[in-house]
């Protein structure tokens, strides 16, 4: 049976269905796509940089990745925007392992750097957060793909707790995942990005949010009940996730409440900077214009883009109260009744 608005195709920007990010798949995995009267597709991009490239190659419809791969889209002319926020603060960090000596950003010249994903445009903001702290990322430091990245959270610590590296420049979950390995880390103050936000939103191409708004309203609607179930029964989204995707859970051989704890505590992380109490503007999804002009400042003064553009070339916000327009309650109540 056709779908009433149709199909909306999420490239996802990983290699593998992850706890990571619940709430997208959860958004079809209990029935909220169906319900808004979307037929909703997910496909494994890999990357942020496949899915940002598929979706502006028109092989998917949105994908959800770092707000920075707007602006630097915008910057080869690509009208490639984020029309949902959906983690509300900075999710990119340098972090340290917790016993390192190393407390500033400053302290990291001479040191090698593990990239966690490492991809051009984040690998952008990486260096573009070093200048915003005085480093020269060419001369002051060494940046080397982290093994095991971005999932493989045994080889990750091997390589941390080996000291193969000296810092990170992480994704969040990345510290949920390193401390049910048994290797916690300690986020090193960032004061020219820590206060940028939102940080991974929602992204499609602006002609696709003009020609179907209605679509991309109710998957912004789905979402945010998932990610609001998530957050009432972080637990439940977990075990819910595996029901549906098997592959992501654990596998032959493994311990499988030591996976359990630790997918748990890498999405407890994430659904950390997911809460829209506190935001500029407390809304599901909302984007505000002076976050925008923050990022773009921030962006500008390192040199990571080239031309200063009014913000609204940069964002969509026109369908926030489409997004926030369901019961809330009612979500919190079934994610509270939910079997895990």
């Amino acid at each position: 049976m056709t779908s009433p608005l149709g199909r909306i195709k999420i490239l996802a920007s990983v290699p593998h269905v992850t706890a990571n990010f619940a709430p997208i798949w959860l958004a079809k995995d209990l029935g909220y796509a169906e319900a808004e009267g979307l037929d909703v597709e997910i496909e494994i991009a890999g990357s942020p940089k496949q899915a940002v490239e598929g979706v502006i190659a028109g092989r998917g419809d949105l994908s959800f990745v770092n707000i920075v791969f707007c602006f630097l889209a915008c910057d080869r002319g690509v009208a490639y925007h984020p029309f949902y926020a959906f983690v509300r603060r900075q999710n990119r960090s340098f972090s340290v392992p917790e016993a390192s000596p190393i407390r500033s950003l400053g302290e990291l010249r001479g040191k090698i750097i593990g990239l966690h994903y490492d991809d051009p445009e984040l690998r952008a903001f990486a260096r573009a957060a070093l200048v915003g702290a005085g480093v020269d990322p060419d001369r002051d430091v060494t940046f080397k793909p982290l093994a095991g990245s971005p999932l493989d959270a045994p080889r990750m610590a091997a390589v941390i707790r080996g000291g193969e590296v000296q810092a990170i420049w992480q994704l969040d979950v990345l510290r949920g995942l390193m401390a049910g390995e048994g290797v916690p880390l300690r986020q090193l103050p960032a004061p020219a990005i820590d206060g940028l936000t939102p940080s991974s939103c929602l992204e499609a191409m602006a002609s696709s949010l003009a020609r179907r708004p209605e679509a991309f309203g109710a998957i912004g609607r789905a979402i945010a009940k998932a990610t609001l179930f998530a957050l009432t029964n972080p637990a439940a989204a977990v075990r819910i996730l595996w029901r549906h995707h098997p592959d992501a859970g654990p596998q032959r051989g493994e311990d499988a409440e030591h996976v359990f704890r630790r997918e748990l505590a890498a999405l407890k992380v994430r659904l950390e900077s997911q809460h829209i109490e506190g935001s500029p503007d407390p809304r599901w999804g909302a984007i505000t214009e002076r976050e925008i002009a923050s990022w773009q400042d921030f962006l500008l003064s390192t040199k990571a883009i080239t031309t200063r553009r009014p913000t609204s070339a940069y964002y969509s916000n026109a369908l926030v109260d489409t997004f926030n327009a369901f019961d809330q309650r009612a979500v919190i109540e079934a994610a509270r009744a939910a079997s895990v």
